[in-house]
């Protein structure tokens, strides 16, 4: 029996279904206000215009979505036609059945349909759960750092710290993404990296930066706390310094070249768990 036996993942076309999700936004982000949230009357109008809203259904229930429309990558005469994936969230109790990575799966499926071969969306840099699915399980890669994409975001996850995000390049046919379509994810080839950052351990258990070293031009590991939640709670102010430190040293590597493609996830001798970003050179 696979994980989605009771999970239905489908396209949603309904006045319902864009209902349904408009009131599941504000519940996966507990969302204090409607600001933020995308209203089930844009919905329904973009998935009649070219966008795509995925939806995972338990019976009759949306327990996680996928939602974008096209757009345009870069300007002028280099200018491509994309998906631009907007969100994607999913309840807590239904996040360990790979539903996320069904419903970009799903998202994928209808934008090759539509003869698309890119897509592109934002995440915390800094949340490793994110990045995981993100290069690891679906094969994107980012080089792109935006700063304070958002602005002020007062949402119960994103509050408190700056909204800055990766923007991932997702090249639909591309041989990364291919494989790992079809269920095979190579293990990511960091030897010889090197790490950018020393990494001391507060008395809660927290990481914090203690120094930082020359970034190789062609290769590097960059680190960042493995739950970047549970650290905000603790201390709000080393989030910060995270958050900070992080935008220079991604900024600096993406001029020079370098993107992120894969996410390590180790336990050192004292028992921390660690996270870093494999950085490298892509030919594409």
């Amino acid at each position: 029996m696979n994980a989605l036996t009771e999970i239905e993942i489908r396209l949603c076309k309904t006045w319902d279904e864009c209902l349904q999700c408009e009131q599941l936004q504000v519940r996966v982000w507990n969302m204090p206000d409607y600001r933020d949230v995308v209203p089930a009357s844009f919905l329904v109008t973009a998935i009649k215009n070219g966008g795509i809203l995925a939806g995972a259904f338990q019976g009759d229930e949306m327990v996680g979505f996928a939602f974008g429309v096209l757009g345009w990558h870069y300007t002028g005469a280099t200018r491509r036609l994309k998906h631009l994936s907007h969100m994607l969230g999913v309840l807590p109790h239904v996040r360990e059945k790979n539903v996320g990575a069904n419903l970009k799966w799903k998202q994928r499926a209808a934008a090759l349909e539509q003869g698309l071969d890119l897509m592109t969306w934002t995440y915390d840099p800094l949340q490793s759960v994110n990045a995981r699915l993100n290069l690891m399980r679906l094969g994107a890669i980012a080089r792109y750092y935006i700063r304070d994409a958002y602005g002020e975001m007062t949402d119960a996850l994103n509050a408190g710290i700056a909204s800055d995000r990766f923007q991932v390049e997702w090249l639909l046919q591309n041989e990364r993404v291919t494989a790992r379509a079809s269920g095979y994810s190579p293990a990511p080839n960091y030897v010889n990296a090197v790490d950018v950052y020393e990494v001391a351990w507060t008395a809660q258990g927290f990481p914090k930066i203690a120094g930082e070293r020359d970034m190789d031009a062609q290769f590097a590991r960059v680190e960042i706390p493995s739950d970047l939640n549970a650290l905000k709670a603790n201390d709000i102010a080393l989030a910060a310094e995270w958050r900070a430190r992080t935008r220079e040293t991604f900024e600096r590597a993406f001029a020079r070249g370098l993107a992120a493609t894969d996410v390590v996830r180790e336990h050192d001798a004292s028992g921390h768990t660690r996270v870093f970003y494999v950085l490298n050179r892509v030919d594409f």
